[in-house]
């Protein structure tokens, strides 16, 4: 998903502010005026206002499943307290003996000044819950925008409170446009990544787990496998999707006659190959090297690879240490595939001993390949032979609405054979 931020997402919270503002100017105005002692009631109505505010952002909604219907319930208490606000400005109003009486001051400081600024940093609350949660990162904190808009309502009500007959006729333009800025809101949420987590097993390191990502806006529905911040595997909701690079490059170069093919996957715990060879060619054999059970565990439950830790008549399952898991291969294989990504915790290809990434290229059989990818640089510091025939591929796929570009390397032992692989979907970059 990328990180193109939705349009509009600053104007609600610039709308709020603005409200804010102007019912604070509107209360100190309307009461202010209505008795003695300045210094005291200016003391008095900002301190009421201030904690108001500073309650309101304290009571916010906090992230959680349900945070988009509790902020809802936060902006109709917001809007609420503005009606409330300009029904108790008008009677104020209307009937001047509210403003000489004590309690007249008291319930106009708490429903003009209190109860509005409440609702308003509730809002604001709610609203920095959801763009800290938001795992997409397209929404942004509303503060700037809050306070470009209080700065906005302050400069309206000195133009406008000094020309208008009833001072609480400007709650009503508030009620207008925290109205309109709900509405716009809705449409601002359809841009959030919404995340559920499905499964989680603990990992080396870090968790392993299956989440649920939409997006409305985009219309995305994804299941992905991620370990820790590290995604490994993905699937749509809904549609099809291209096969990731690893399945794509294994449909295109296995042969007619596969007999006695062997293919090793190193980093392939979530890789959907097995199912693929097996249920196409029932003499290849899949070897897997994986550093994470949980992967392996979770690949298979929730994304269908096939995958169990074992040895059987089609290849075996290998879990744990990578660097004793591809020392101790027997070599022979067609083809070596490496995910780069897989490899990502331990620092890529680098973070294998040397004795590992020494062995990766003798494993190979007469003619055979050994692939890395999507990032295919990975590759340069496997210890290739002097002579080996090195080919870099492009692959354009369409994921999650984005076009990613993969650049896998393949190298060949040479043997004298001409090197005219057909990779249907895959273009081989000249070398320079």
């Amino acid at each position: 998903m990328t990180p193109r931020p939705p349009r509009l997402e600053w104007l609600p919270p610039l709308m709020v502010g603005a409200s804010a503002a102007v019912v604070a100017e509107v209360a100190m105005a309307m009461l202010l005026y209505g008795g003695a002692g300045f210094v005291r009631s200016l003391t008095t109505v900002l301190a009421v206002e201030g904690l108001a505010l500073a309650a309101g952002l304290w009571s916010a909604p906090a992230a959680g499943p349900d945070l988009v219907d509790r902020l809802r319930t936060r902006w109709l208490l917001c809007l609420f307290a503005f009606v409330a606000a300009a029904l108790f400005g008008m009677a104020w109003s209307v009937f001047p003996q509210m403003s000489e009486a004590r309690w007249g001051q008291g319930v106009g400081l708490g429903v003009l000044g209190g109860l509005p600024l409440y609702a308003a940093g509730s809002v604001l609350g709610g609203m920095s819950a959801l763009a800290g949660s938001d795992w997409g990162g397209r929404l942004t904190m509303p503060g700037p925008a809050a306070a470009a808009g209080a700065a906005l309502g302050f400069v309206l009500t000195g133009l406008l409170l000094p020309r208008v007959p009833l001072p609480a006729s400007l709650l009503l333009a508030c009620l207008v446009m925290l109205s309109l800025g709900g509405m716009i809101y809705g449409g601002v949420l359809a841009s959030r990544t919404e995340v559920r987590t499905l499964a989680t097993r603990p990992g080396r390191g870090s968790d392993v787990r299956v989440e649920e990502r939409r997006t409305p806006a985009d219309d995305v529905a994804l299941v992905e496998l991620r370990e820790g911040r590290l995604l490994r595997r993905v699937r749509p909701l809904e549609g099809a999707a291209p096969d990731p690079w690893d399945e794509a490059l294994v449909r295109s170069m296995l042969p007619d006659e596969a007999e006695g093919f062997r293919i090793l996957l190193v980093g392939g715990g979530a890789s959907g190959i097995r199912r693929i060879v097996i249920g196409a060619r029932p003499s290849v054999s899949v070897d897997v090297l994986e550093r994470t059970a949980a992967v392996v565990e979770l690949g298979r439950e929730h994304f269908e690879t096939g995958l169990t830790v074992g040895a059987d008549d089609r290849g075996r399952v290998a879990v744990g240490n990578l660097d004793d898991a591809v020392v101790a291969c027997d070599g022979g294989y067609d083809l070596i595939l490496i995910d780069s990504d897989a490899l990502a915790p331990v620092g890529g290809l680098t973070g294998l001993s040397t004795m590992a990434r020494r062995r990766l290229p003798g494993l190979l059989g007469p003619g055979g390949i050994v692939a890395c990818g999507p990032d295919g640089s990975e590759l340069s510091v496997a210890g290739i032979p002097a002579g080996w025939d090195v080919r870099r591929y492009r692959r354009l796929a369409r994921h999650r609405h984005d076009m990613e570009l993969e650049t896998p390397v393949m190298v060949r032992r040479s043997d004298g054979e001409a090197w005219a692989p057909a990779l249907v979907g895959f273009k081989e970059i000249p070398e320079p």
